[in-house]
């Protein structure tokens, strides 16, 4: 932690050489330097960080480990198999500190001195959404001691810590939004800078990281209706046009679609969707009698349905959105909670309203469930599970959910026969990622990793 603090001016800058560039097109002051900025173009240069981060490297490995893309070429056939070292996360520890954290505090501090509420909420709601899945992601993560120089050498807070603050800065953003709501003058993402759809998405965060922690309260009422009562606040519209999105343009080396640029640009050959588990999945949902993933597969997929789709109306166009919240998600996040509940009407309902959003978004066929298609609430829940990791598709978000139900996700083939994801090598799945290198070196707060850390559970998923 210390070198990301001490080198910050130039560090952010320059963090992930991979791509911070892509995304600064079309400011005329430079968003991701905090010197001398006011506070809404630092806030741009978050969020463009924050997309780095997302829409990056660690959303291409949990793909790889949740099978819906294949490491195909040099590193990435030793990630298909699990083998990761500390090394491959410089980057990106640097990215998510370095980058979209410390812009997001000192933008949170300057507008808030400022009276700027609308900004400051902004600003606290993409933390609660970004340290979300930095925790998610590593486990016990820096937060509480987190970018506050002098204090180069952080501790590191216990996973359920850190979900909690999540979990009050995000109410925090809501409320410092609500109390202004004056639009944003910018935005990297496709919000507009709205109010009304900074806070939906502010809901829709808090929904997702409440299940996170739902595992270890034993997926109580009382937490599982707190989810529901986020997620009914939260990003619901299954026409899509709530969703929250990564905004791309067609210049490369500044504004591309990080996935194409990586696939086509970048590192042609690395990842491919060759044997992959999603591809015979999505294949084989019609034997329901009830779905056609039709178009869901065309936009993801390549017409062979060994890679994916990078022409103009694909997935990974060069100027595709890149999710960085749907409705289908808050809908599917009420769907378990209400059928843990026991409420299964409830979680059919809005099983098929995410369903109707597929039909919406990406051209299927669906026709909605009925009660009679599922004679045990196990059937339910799986088939709300099976639809979640589908509509997660390649988002870190999906390997997330993967890990909370210990991946159980099944389908049913032709001849009945039930599907189940299974293990590209040994024994043990992949629970987390590991601690960086340079943080290792430079903070003696960094935990011991021990041999094979990645598949140590974090404290959220025992």
């Amino acid at each position: 932690m210390r070198k990301l603090i001490i080198f910050l001016i130039v560090a952010v800058l320059i963090a992930g050489l991979v791509g911070c560039e892509k995304f600064v097109s079309g400011y005329e002051a430079d968003p991701l330097a905090p010197v001398d900025a006011n506070s809404l173009t630092i806030f741009v240069g978050a969020e463009l960080q924050y997309v780095m981060f997302a829409e990056g490297f660690p959303s291409f490995l949990a793909s790889v480990w949740s099978q819906t893309i294949r490491g195909a070429d040099r590193q990435f056939t030793s990630y298909q198999t699990y083998t990761v070292t500390r090394d491959d996360f410089n980057n990106d520890w640097n990215t998510a500190y370095a980058g979209a954290l410390t812009n997001l505090r000192t933008v949170q501090t300057k507008a808030g001195a400022a009276g700027q509420l609308n900004l400051k909420g902004a600003a606290e709601i993409l933390e609660g959404l970004h340290m979300g899945t930095v925790t998610a992601i590593w486990g016990d993560v820096p937060y509480s001691e987190a970018v506050q120089p002098p204090n180069y050498t952080p501790k590191f807070d216990g996973q359920m810590a850190v979900y909690a603050d999540v979990l009050k800065v995000l109410d925090q953003g809501i409320a410092d939004f609500n109390s202004a709501p004056t639009p944003l003058a910018r935005d990297a993402l496709n919000l507009g800078g709205s109010a009304t759809r900074w806070v939906k998405l502010g809901y829709s965060a808090k929904a997702r990281y409440l299940m996170h922690t739902a595992r270890t309260a034993g997926y109580s009422s009382t937490i599982l209706n707190q989810i529901i009562a986020a997620a009914q606040l939260g990003i619901l519209s299954v026409t899509g046009s709530e969703d929250a999105m990564a905004t791309h343009g067609t210049i490369q080396a500044q504004n591309q679609n990080l996935w194409y640029s990586f696939m086509v640009q970048d590192r042609t050959g690395y990842m491919d969707a060759a044997t992959t588990y999603v591809i015979p999945m999505l294949r084989a949902m019609k034997f329901d009698g009830k779905s056609n993933e039709a178009g869901r597969l065309a936009f993801y997929f390549n017409p062979a349905q060994n890679n994916l789709n990078t022409t103009a109306t694909g997935a990974y166009a060069i100027s595709a959105q890149y999710p960085i919240f749907r409705a289908s998600e808050t809908h599917l996040l009420m769907a378990e909670a209400y059928v843990r509940l026991g409420n299964t009407a409830s979680a059919l309902t809005e099983l098929n309203s995410a369903r109707t959003y597929n039909n919406n978004v990406f051209k299927n066929t669906s026709t909605a469930f009925v009660a009679s298609d599922f004679p045990t609430a196990a059937a339910l829940q799986q088939a709300i599970f099976n639809e979640t990791y589908l509509s997660l598709m390649h988002q870190i978000e999906a390997w997330n959910f993967l890990r909370r139900v210990d991946y159980a996700v099944a389908y049913k083939d032709s001849l009945g026969a039930t599907k189940a994801i299974t293990l590209t090598k040994g024994t043990d799945w992949p629970q987390r990622f590991l601690y960086s290198t340079t943080e290792g070196t430079s903070n003696p707060n960094t935990p011991v990793e021990p041999v094979n850390g990645q598949f140590n559970r974090t404290p959220a998923n025992k």
